[in-house]
């Protein structure tokens, strides 16, 4: 630990109380309707000399001040507070706001008052049937204590969805998805990228799809962040998305905007094929700036089993071998919404786009309700709310 890091340890502990402890909110895009379905708290703080700091920066100090345990309550009770806020703020306007979804980790699921803590915080509050989701990274389940199925399933009876983070790093195989209740997968980023581009790749990915479907578990591509990635995700049977592409974690204000269907992420940007549809083969406008990585990187692993150790974005980079304009024609489209079903073009490179303010763009009026979805959450924990 450095003396940078010993001299962080008194404003942690003030966190807490003077408001630099905070989250920051990203939401998942459905891939066929782009609504917003859910979204997912990620803990900030908002150090009056570093600035905005990520768990990979904050959560090695808080270890070391035996304050991780506090963290992990706070960012619970905040989040079931806000998700409160939103079904609070909707009441009324016909809007049902998305489900908010919470990390966990081993600590807190092998804790014997766990569920206890989580039925108090819903209850208390008051929280309709399905408004908080509590997800674990895949890595977590080599800390799991015995009876996580039977947490998950009394989770599920009290109205709160589970599902698991960072899915396809192997250190549980694809069988896991056949054991566990859950209601909702999220594939890495790293995984997706390694599996989507080859034919062989696609082969297991569409497998992982067809057992978390055949067990109506909802799949979210994570970590998308070029538009041949989301491109490549949109040709599969994937629900939904979520990475910089789209919107990276916005503050509360923004988030309640989108939460309350008076924003959308980066005017809902699909650039993906969905010949189910019957639309045919759809290619952007031009690929939006990609975003400062540091929302994501500032997320990145600080332990193996650390309640936020796979939020960070893949640092590599790759381009999808197949073109979105192979059929030898494309569609301009600039999204739902937008008054028209857009236009056949040549199939040439895509025009350059201008930089945009991926929070500004999370900001802009949006038609429709966030809180439909195409293929929806269709678990017990789901239906219930």
């Amino acid at each position: 630990m450095t003396v940078l890091d010993i001299g962080l340890v008194p404003s942690l502990y003030a966190s807490f109380d003077d408001g630099t402890l905070r989250l920051h909110y990203q939401p998942d895009v459905d891939l066929r309707s782009g609504s917003v379905p859910g979204m997912r708290a990620y803990p900030r703080w908002a150090h009056p000399e570093l600035g905005l700091l990520g768990p990979a920066d904050f959560m090695p100090v808080a270890a070391a001040a035996g304050l991780v345990g506090q963290v992990h309550q706070w960012v619970l009770r905040m989040a079931v507070t806000e998700a409160r806020t939103w079904h609070r703020m909707a009441a009324g306007t016909g809007v049902r706001p998305p489900r908010l979804w919470v990390r966990v980790d081993s600590s807190q699921l092998g804790r014997p008052d766990f569920f206890d803590e989580i039925e108090r915080l819903v209850l208390g509050r008051s929280l309709s049937p399905g408004a908080i989701g509590l997800q674990f990274t895949e890595n977590t389940l080599a800390f799991a204590p015995p009876g996580l199925p039977h947490l998950l399933g009394r989770l599920r009876e009290l109205g709160v969805a589970v599902g698991v983070d960072s899915f396809g790093t192997w250190s549980a195989s694809v069988a896991t998805l056949d054991k566990l209740p859950l209601d909702l997968v999220r594939i890495d980023g790293r995984f997706l990228r390694a599996t989507i581009r080859d034919l062989e790749g696609q082969a297991v990915f569409a497998s992982m799809l067809q057992i978390a479907h055949r067990r109506r578990m909802v799949v979210v591509a994570e970590d998308v962040d070029t538009a041949a990635l989301a491109a490549a995700v949109g040709r599969t049977e994937c629900d939904r998305v979520c990475g910089p592409l789209f919107c990276p974690p916005v503050p509360v204000e923004d988030a309640r905007m989108i939460a309350l269907g008076r924003g959308r992420p980066d005017r809902w940007y699909k650039p993906w094929t969905d010949s189910r549809e019957g639309v045919g083969t759809r290619r952007p406008t031009g690929e939006p700036s990609n975003p400062s990585s540091s929302a994501s990187s500032a997320d990145s692993a600080y332990s193996a089993d650390s309640a936020y150790s796979a939020d960070s974005a893949y640092s590599g980079s790759w381009a999808y071998s197949g073109s979105s304009a192979s059929s030898g024609n494309a569609a301009n489209r600039a999204g739902p919404g937008n008054g028209h079903a857009g236009r056949r073009t040549h199939a040439g490179p895509p025009p350059a786009a201008p930089p945009r303010d991926p929070a500004r763009a999370c900001q802009d009026s949006q038609n429709g309700r966030p809180g439909s979805s195409g293929r929806g959450d269709r678990s017990r924990a789901a239906t219930a709310g």
